[in-house]
């Protein structure tokens, strides 16, 4: 899994170019999602070798040097998720998420294989293999977890309603902005797609319009999490609507008085 996430976070990192005009951010996601499948993978060999072990009843013989082997791997792999937790953006990082879950459950398998060990030495040989099913339920339900989250981060779902509203309340504050509405997004990967309209002074010039537009893509696409914007542009002409609602005042109100009177 290690190797699979290193690949897709630098191909991730490529720039966009002419055949993948949004750049490469679905990388991410994809190998998280290998990553998830190794979890689920994991998780079932775990459960499938302890109701084994217990079914059996066979005693397990302890060997000596596979203490060392299981202590080493636990340390390393807790060193790769204390990397991967404290690296910056890795909350961001769909890559980084998984290696985090990839690890900590490598960590969890070693632990209870040296717990094992010493349960062993001490006369308990199968209760590393009572310990390894709910640790085998565990992880698979992780696996299970990872995938969802990748699945609809590579399926275009939209973000949470906290960061549309956020990226709203952004717009509504740029220069020459009057409002803003109909904001979407969607995820393309790791990355967002963001579509807006904003309201502009119906008084301003094409071209002022224009770079008031192009000051609210750039503004947008420079969030982090956000690889394109578009903006649609909707004018506000106060002095036609002002001079609709004097015509509206002017008419007189509608009769109330039943037809054949109006005739008369």
């Amino acid at each position: 899994a290690l190797g699979v996430l290193a690949w897709t976070v630098r191909v991730a990192r490529i720039p966009a170019d002419e055949d993948h005009p949004f750049g490469h951010t679905p990388a991410e996601p994809i190998g998280a999602l290998v990553t998830a499948v190794f979890a689920g993978v994991l998780g079932f060999e775990v459960g499938r070798s302890a109701v084994g072990s217990l079914l059996a009843a066979e005693p397990w013989e302890p060997v000596p040097w596979l203490l060392p082997l299981f202590g080493a791997k636990a340390v390393f792999k807790l060193g790769v998720f204390a990397a991967a937790r404290r690296t910056p953006g890795s909350t961001k990082s769909p890559a980084l998420r998984a290696l985090a879950v990839d690890a900590r459950n490598d960590v969890a398998t070693s632990l209870l294989a040296v717990g094992g060990y010493f349960a062993a030495r001490s006369g308990y040989p199968q209760m590393d293999a009572v310990l390894a099913v709910p640790l085998a339920l565990w992880i698979f339900y992780s696996g299970i977890s990872l995938a969802s989250e990748n699945i609809h981060l590579l399926m275009g779902a939209a973000p949470p309603i906290r960061r549309q509203e956020e990226l709203t309340r952004l717009v509504q504050g740029l220069p020459g902005v009057i409002d803003a509405h109909h904001l979407r997004a969607h995820y393309l990967g790791a990355a967002l797609f963001v579509h807006v309209h904003v309201v502009v002074d119906g008084k301003h010039s094409l071209r002022e319009a224009h770079d008031i537009a192009e000051g609210v893509r750039k503004r947008i696409e420079a969030e982090e999490d956000i690889v394109s914007c578009s903006v649609h542009i909707d004018v506000r002409d106060d002095a036609r609507d002002d001079a609709r609602d004097d015509v509206r005042d002017d008419e007189p109100p509608p009769s109330t008085l039943p037809e054949e009177d109006r005739r008369s």
